[in-house]
């Protein structure tokens, strides 16, 4: 018999943009901090984020209730059109 290990791999957006889709509104940072709170219970070993900074954004507040996982930019990430 082999062991395994499992890995998982958590996908979510950026909280809720501003109408001009440049940064994240109230709500959109209280967004990103409760998931935050949410995963801190879980063995996260890395944030990978697009480039926008809106995702840059919800990254860092998701990652600021993380203590010691890593904000990794990941330019294939990033919204292209088309999709």
């Amino acid at each position: 018999m082999t062991a395994t290990a499992a890995r998982y791999l958590y996908l979510t957006r950026h909280g809720q943009a501003s109408a001009d889709e440049t940064t994240l509104t109230d709500d959109g940072r209280r967004q990103a901090a409760l998931l935050g709170e949410r995963l801190r219970e879980i063995p996260i070993t890395a944030i990978h984020h697009g480039p926008l900074p809106r995702a840059e954004q919800t990254a860092r507040l998701v990652g600021e209730r993380l203590a010691g996982v890593p904000l990794l930019r990941s330019e294939p990430a990033g919204d292209y059109i088309p999709y």
